[in-house]
């Protein structure tokens, strides 16, 4: 029999409760343990996005889950992930049915229910794209009256997102809106750069990069708070620091 349940057995029964609670927070000795354990199978829940979020099953690959997997390889821990709706990912995180996510950007409330860690992953540009015939975007203004199709639950920046005079229309994938935006149902996609590119090389759709893009903000790997890896949270950025430090974070951007 474990230490932990032997105390907890010859204490009255609210102290023994007390002290279990204690123990599965950390707190107490022999908790750190049964904490870890609870947490060492990572729940990764976000939508597919190449080059940046690739799925394959459970697996993940792709810029932000390779950094993510070499990352947990130095703490010997494993990743399980699922492909999901953005707007459904962030609310399996605000539930606790998820742990972590990568790649949002940072929103007052998306604060209320994520941790946002000190992993800070490279900002990208968002990209236009309109029908070959429309008229051109050289800046935000010219968006106005138009309506642009943009995924569900995504944010794309404080100047595109509190914008007005345009109309945004919601779809599940990217693939979706540019077919959208080919039959002339929605008149622009917007997109980060390098999905976009990436989606449109080689493609035959009568579409057109428009040259004004908004330079990207700052990305972030986030937690749920509800998430028993939190109290891990500083072990997983002493990993990606590490990963900067020894050549493996550049190395691993760099093939994308």
């Amino acid at each position: 029999m474990s230490p932990l349940i032997e105390t907890a057995e010859a204490a009255p029964p609210s102290l023994a409760r007390r002290r279990v609670l204690l123990a599965l927070a950390g707190l107490l000795p022999g908790g750190q343990a049964l904490a870890q354990s609870s947490g060492s199978v990572l729940r990764v829940v976000g939508s597919s996005d190449p080059p940046y979020r690739v799925f394959r099953g459970s697996d993940g690959s792709g810029m932000y889950y390779d950094l993510l997997k070499l990352a947990l390889a130095r703490i010997n821990c494993q990743a399980e992930f699922s492909e999901l709706p953005s707007a459904r990912a962030f609310k399996m995180l605000e539930r606790g049915e998820a742990d972590l996510m990568m790649g949002p950007l940072r929103t007052p409330e998306r604060e209320v229910y994520l941790h946002y860690t000190q992993i800070v992953l490279p900002s990208e540009p968002k990209i236009f794209y309109t029908h070959k015939s429309s008229a051109p975007i050289h800046e935000l203004s010219d968006l106005q009256g138009r309506v642009i199709a943009v995924q569900r639950g995504k944010r794309y920046g404080a100047l595109f997102d509190a914008g007005t005079g345009y109309t945004r229309y919601e779809v599940n994938d990217y693939g979706k809106a540019l077919e959208m935006l080919a039959a002339r149902r929605v008149d622009v996609v917007v997109l980060p750069a390098r999905q976009g590119e990436l989606m449109m090389a080689g493609s035959t759709l009568p579409l057109t990069q428009q040259p004004f893009r908004l330079e990207g903000e700052p990305a972030y790997v986030v937690l749920s708070k509800t998430s028993a890896w939190l109290a891990r949270a500083p072990e997983l950025e002493r990993a990606f620091k590490a990963l900067q430090q020894d050549g493996s974070w550049k190395k691993t951007l760099d093939r994308y």
